[in-house]
């Protein structure tokens, strides 16, 4: 929610500013019909969540826990619209995000012998898969400020599908215990694919720069800035408890290639 309320406050003053400098240059209106962008960046969101649980085992409780984390990544980011009214239009785009990161898994065991004294052991899944893949409704405004470069600025609801490879241990069975029972190895880690769905907002700010005209059709270089989350809700494995609120999506920006029409 910070990290919203930052962006829609830059978005904000940045509005305020390119108006003043639209009205100093007299910028013209809206009047291609239609526009195309592509982009290449990124997207800031590092988090971290862990999941826990417990299993019987020598009459007493043991507890394994994991560790993961998502970044941010790659992003691949693509939209499309047109002018409706004036300098306003509507506009729809596709984004996606992958990264892959390192996750840690630790059990708890207790001694078969002795009550109350526990051995742990630690493994590492490595490459686990992280994907959203965004679909963004937008309402546009279209600012141009001279001839050659335009502001657009953008908002609407986000539509994400998200993926995540969690890793746990399936305690007791992927647990090797062995005389003399000083140490516990963990033989396996399960790494189970899970999905969510959720609806988000997105706000942002695209700039456009352009160079040439073929044909009717207006080429140009430009790059965005925006603001598109949700609130993650995974599914968990029976008995098992997460700690961390998850988001989908996050602060992103991008650079590529930008037609009118």
């Amino acid at each position: 929610m910070d990290t919203l309320m930052r962006t829609i406050k830059l978005l904000f003053l940045a509005g305020i500013l390119m108006s003043s400098l639209a009205a100093e240059a007299r910028a013209q209106g809206w009047t291609d019909r239609a526009y195309f962008n592509v982009s290449i960046g990124g997207q800031l969101q590092d988090q971290t969540f862990a999941e826990s649980a417990t299993f019987n085992i020598y009459g007493e409780k043991g507890a394994l826990a994991s560790g993961h984390a998502i970044g941010g990544g790659q992003l691949f980011d693509v939209s499309a619209g047109a002018r409706v009214w004036k300098n306003f239009g509507v506009g729809l785009g596709y984004s996606a995000n992958t990264n892959t990161n390192d996750a840690t898994v630790t059990v708890r065991v207790p001694h078969p012998v002795i009550f109350g004294q526990f051995r742990e052991a630690t493994a590492t899944a490595p490459g686990l898969e992280h994907t959203e893949n965004a679909v963004h409704l937008q309402l546009v405004w279209m600012l141009p400020l001279t001839n050659k470069f335009h502001l657009m600025f953008m908002a609407g609801p986000s539509f994400f599908t998200v993926r995540q490879h969690i890793a746990t241990v399936q305690a007791p069975q992927d647990v090797r215990d062995q005389a003399p029972f000083t140490s516990v190895t963990i033989t396996s880690v399960t790494v189970t694919d899970v999905k969510d769905s959720p609806v988000g907002v997105n706000v942002g700010v695209d700039g456009t720069y352009a160079i040439t005209r073929i044909a009717g059709v207006g080429i140009g270089v430009g790059g965005f800035v925006r603001y598109a989350g949700a609130k993650l809700d995974f599914p968990t494995l029976p008995g098992t408890t997460r700690e961390g609120d998850l988001k989908a999506g996050g602060a992103q920006g991008g650079l590529g290639l930008r037609l009118r029409f």
